[in-house]
């Protein structure tokens, strides 16, 4: 049985639209960036704006996975905040994580 892997001219139009959309959004935002000059307000909101968006993505999958999970963000935490190599930092927790799948 053969695939039928042609593109109706509607797709085409619909998938051509959305790239169209995509670059004329990223190219307005750096054509702003260059002519913008934010206020101090809107640089501090923005440079705490990737640790916010980190925040929100981690703390529902640790706070779901329970006690095991919590201890090895905790463990984390503690190795990143003396300074280690962001790589050492997530085997830490790694490691941290598969000892009390094992102990407990």
């Amino acid at each position: 049985m053969a695939l039928d892997l042609s593109l109706h001219a509607p797709t085409l139009a619909a998938i051509l639209g959305m790239a169209l959309a995509v670059y004329l959004i990223r190219a307005a935002g750096l054509f702003l960036a260059r002519r913008v000059t934010p206020s101090p307000w809107v640089e501090a909101f923005l440079a705490h704006l990737p640790g916010a968006m980190f925040v929100a993505l981690v703390v529902p999958t640790v706070t779901a996975g329970g006690p095991l999970y919590i201890g090895a963000a905790a463990a984390t935490l503690v190795s990143a905040r003396l300074q280690a190599p962001l790589a050492l930092s997530m085997a830490v927790g790694i490691g941290t994580l598969l000892v009390l799948r094992t102990v407990i």
